[in-house]
């Protein structure tokens, strides 16, 4: 034990006990983004709990899963209200995961893999969110104690934690730096508890060790003081004192901790020094185990401090999933998914043509109504779909949320604690946190705004006379919303539609593996619906595209994924996994129902309104081929390695029934232009680990066939990869773009002329290293030819690998992309930027892709003749055979732009096929030769 802290206990059963002696601009930009305590306050549907006195908190109303406003939490799931009571929640639905669950992260890591291992969960904490104390106070609470641990289940190991005298806690916690500090990240927390073993403990905790598998074993517990207590009793109630008493001499530096406990005519106390900062902070409910117990009443008497004033969400976001529009008899139709931070009946969607209706936005029409949902794997969610009154081609439309009855848009946080000092809200907003959810005209030029590698950080960062720097260390505590100041703050400026979310868009396991639903949405709702991520939702289109992270574990993808959630002693649980799907797939599609047997068929196509560009959001994990080279090494092989290799010709990237859907897109789509997102890369220029001395970090011409990062990437399904490159070459106006490898770049194959762009980081780090050779022009390891015309990578700034400048800002970025298909050259651009930048800047990386669509894929073989058919419509090309070539539109005049064709020699006669949506108009010509 440090010198500085010493400790006494004592019992006593005299029944002693020992007593303590601003405005906002039109403007405002997102700075420090959210502190520590984001979810809270409300916006006007849900009063919080009744108070009787100032810090009294009781736990009256109708049973929930939701604690009340006042309260947070990173483990919600711990908890429930049950009969006037706060109560345990001992069993949830997917609550026995681990930090890893594939061998492959065992040999990558050097650490023997093994299938069994202990589920405990560790210590959860609730707090009152609105006391951050200092100085003395106290705190009480009274706990009815329920029911002892269970006996060991079957199949459980009776050595786990959870079956062990003295691991089953309940209590409260006192100096947490973040109303976050909770389960495997418990740092100088102290803890006063019950303990099953019958005693009375003051502990801390011994942060865990950093395992091979990567995060942290759960903490061990530090005994500072404790004394022998009486075992208690299913229906004993017992009251819990803490007295904090700050020192009369500041240089000390020693704080005083007093706990009594009594239950019945029973008392006993304990006591603790340790130094002021440990007890300096939030105050809460803390229990870990197996032991029932429920809280009937906390109270914090605060001394000198004062209640902060945090704000509240309750409508933490309801955004529109771009995909899912489409015209049904007439009507433009979209579903929008609502997340709430608690329980109700009804959501209603208000849509009108300007953000300020006559006669105010509850005269505006209901466009949308549905039930709010709480099941086994949704937390109070909607599914709406909305009937919109224009078309979206027309004109920006805004909309409201109404939870039964009451407008929930606005979101209170802003300006309040749960932001953080010196934050704002992005965007034109006349009134703190007082916008209006925005669906942005959808006409040309479509903008596109491209994220990844979620905004949660720790750290921050400011810019300062000599420029851009983090201050301070990293706080581990606190969970930004945004990692720099004045993010995002000209993103208005660039007329963006469309949000992007593509690839670790929450990062489900970053945190923690979460062993509820309810911890599950903390994380989710965590990384999107921070009041900088909300207003980028709520004010645009939205298309979700969520990566291995996202599904709660690294490396997911291929049938493993599907064995991992449907087998049991695989070394994860299924239910953890099950979970995660079904709650991905919602999220993402606004599915209702989700089949967790099956394997999610979530491609799918958006075409705009005018029918002139298309999106397209393709999966290139979960239908993948395995990634095990080793076959038949337990059947007389074993000697011979690497078999099927990553080069096997029978190795597929997107599984047939994709690849095939996506062939006849690219085949029949009538869109000029089209992009394309989730394919993580293509090409093969992102080198893996020092695994085994990876020969990727060595030799530009091979993987090492066992690295687990490089085998997370599309490209190494080499010929997967090649298809895909073929297949996206065989018509103009093409591009892919992808998150996850944490760098931002553009490049273009040489051969096929397909763009391909990456983009990422918004808030976190770690961009892949470079291959050996990368360059502007250069050959990624399978002999692709490439051209760079941009990188943006944590230690460069361009294609030539050149440092970063002393002040620059940190390299998180986002894809300004730009598809404009009018005209007789229909244009493609591409610029990376940083969360500081506006359009007006130099984009980062070294350079930006300016293309029109006849700068796009394979060369012509051939030209079309002069086609000319029915005014604005979808124009069709085949073979006499019938087989489909492609799709293009007309422009007003009937005129066909398209120019040529690849892979189409002169002289083949095309049937040419126009529909306009009520007439048709077929014709044929003869293919001509290309002009030198």
């Amino acid at each position: 034990m440090a010198s500085s802290e010493k400790n006494e206990s004592r019992k006593s059963g005299s029944g002693e006990s020992v007593q303590q002696a601003g405005s906002v601009s039109r403007r405002i930009f997102m700075a420090s983004s959210a502190a520590a305590t984001m979810p809270l306050v409300n916006s006007g549907a849900l009063a919080v709990e009744p108070v009787k006195a100032q810090g009294v908190y009781r736990f009256d109303g109708p049973d929930a899963d939701f604690h009340g406003h006042q309260w947070q939490t990173l483990n919600p799931g711990y908890w429930k209200i049950e009969s006037g009571a706060l109560r345990r929640r001992l069993q949830n639905y997917g609550d026995r995961a681990r930090r890893t669950g594939f061998p492959f992260h065992g040999e990558t890591n050097g650490f023997d893999f093994k299938t069994e291992y202990d589920p405990s969960l560790p210590t959860g904490i609730l707090y009152a969110n609105e006391w951050q104390l200092k100085g003395s106070y106290s705190l009480r609470a009274q706990f009815t104690y329920r029911q002892d641990r269970p006996d060991v289940g079957k199949g459980d190991d009776p050595q786990w934690a959870m079956y062990q005298d003295g691991y089953g806690l309940m209590g409260v916690a006192l100096g947490g730096q973040s109303v976050l500090q909770s389960y495997e990240k418990m740092g100088q927390l102290i803890r006063v508890v019950w303990s099953d073993d019958g005693k009375l403990k003051i502990m801390g905790s011994v942060s865990g060790r950093r395992p091979p598998q990567g995060g942290l074993e759960p903490p061990r517990d530090r005994i500072f003081a404790e004394t022998p207590a009486l075992p208690l009793r299913p229906g004993d109630v017992c009251d819990l004192k803490v007295n904090v008493i700050a020192p009369v001499n500041k240089a000390s530096g020693q704080a005083l901790i007093i706990a009594t406990l009594r239950a019945g005519d029973q008392e006993y106390s304990v006591e603790h020094r340790v130094s002021k900062e440990r007890v300096f902070g939030f105050a809460g409910i803390a229990a870990r185990g197996l032991i029932d117990f429920e809280v009937n009443t906390f109270e914090v008497e605060p001394g000198e401090n004062r209640p902060r004033e945090v704000g509240v969400a309750d409508c933490l976001s309801c955004y529109a999933l771009g995909d899912t529009l489409k015209q049904v008899d007439g009507t433009w139709c979209v579903r929008m998914v609502g997340l709430f931070a608690s329980d109700g009946t009804q959501v209603e969607i208000r849509v009108a043509d300007t953000p300020n209706p006559e006669g105010g936005w509850a005269s505006a029409s209901v466009c949308g109504v549905a039930p709010i949902v709480n099941n086994q794997w949704r937390r109070y969610t909607a599914v709406v779909d909305v009937s919109l009154p224009i078309s979206p081609a027309e004109s920006t439309q805004y909309y409201t949320v109404w939870k039964d009855g009451v407008d929930v848009t606005a979101d209170g946080r802003i300006g309040t604690a749960a932001c953080g000092p010196g934050t704002g809200l992005v965007g034109d907003v006349p009134v703190a946190g007082q916008y209006v959810g925005r669906l942005p005209r959808l006409a040309a030029p479509y903008k596109i705004c491209g994220l990844s590698c979620h905004a949660i950080n720790s750290g921050l960062q400011q810019r300062q006379a000599a420029g851009w720097k983090m201050t301070g260390a990293r706080d581990e505590w606190q969970f930004r919303d945004q990692p720099t100041q004045q993010a995002y703050q000209h993103l208005e400026d660039y007329d963006f539609q469309v949000m992007l979310w593509e690839d670790d868009v929450w990062y489900m396991e970053l945190v923690m593996y979460p062993p509820s639903t309810d911890d599950a949405y903390k994380i989710i709702t965590w990384s999107i619906c921070g009041p900088t991520s909300r207003w980028q939702m709520m004010r645009h289109w939205n298309v979700l595209n969520p990566g291995d992270h996202d599904y709660g574990m690294d490396d997911v993808k291929g049938p493993e994924q599907i064995a991992i959630r449907n087998q049991e002693g695989l070394g994860q649980d299924p239910a953890y996994m099950r979970r995660n799907f079904q709650i991905v797939h919602h999220l993402t599609t606004g599915a209702d129902q989700v089949d967790t047997s099956v394997n999610p068929r979530k491609w799918r196509a958006w075409k705009m309104p005018l029918r002139d560009f298309t999106f397209v959001v393709l999966d290139s994990r979960l239908w993948r081929s395995s990634q095990d080279v080793d076959i038949w090494d337990d059947h007389g092989w074993g000697k011979f390695k690497s078999l099927y290799g990553r080069t096997d010709p029978t190795r597929s990237l997107l599984g047939e029934e994709q690849f095939g859907w996506f062939q006849e897109l690219l085949a029949t789509d009538s869109s000029p232009l089209m992009g394309v997102t989730g394919i993580n890369g293509l090409h093969t220029v992102w080198a893996g680990t020092r695994y085994q001395k990876s020969v990727s970090t060595d030799h530009p011409k091979h993987f090492h066939e066992r690295d687990r990062v490089t085998a997370d990437y599309a490209g190494w399904v080499k010929a997967g990869a090649d298809r895909v490159l073929e297949l996206l070459g065989s018509r103009s106006g093409v591009v892919t773009v992808y998150g996850d490898v944490h760098n931002g770049c553009i490049m273009k194959n040489v051969e096929h002329r397909v763009i391909e762009c990456s983009f990422g980081p918004i808030g976190r780090s770690g961009g892949r290293s470079l291959v050996p050779g990368f360059g502007a022009v250069m050959k990624d390891v399978d002999d692709r030819e490439i051209e760079v015309q941009a990188l943006y990578h944590k230690q460069f700034q361009d294609p030539e690998q050149n440092p970063h400048l002393p002040g620059d800002p940190f390299y998180w970025n986002f894809l300004e992309m730009s598809f404009d298909p009018r005209g007789q050259a229909p244009a493609i651009g591409m610029r990376i930027r940083n969360l500081v930048d506006a359009p007006s800047d130099l984009p980062r990386g070294g350079g930006a892709l300016d293309a029109s669509e006849h700068e796009t894929g394979r060369p012509q073989l051939c030209r079309l003749p002069g086609i000319v058919t029915l005014p604005n419509a979808d124009v069709f090309l085949t073979e006499t055979s019938g087989r489909p070539i492609r799709g293009t539109r007309s422009n007003a005049q009937g005129q066909v732009t398209l120019s040529g064709l690849p892979d189409i020699t002169p002289g083949t006669r095309v049937v040419i096929h126009a529909y306009d949506g009520e007439k048709t108009d077929s014709s044929v010509v003869t293919t001509q030769p290309t002009q030198t």
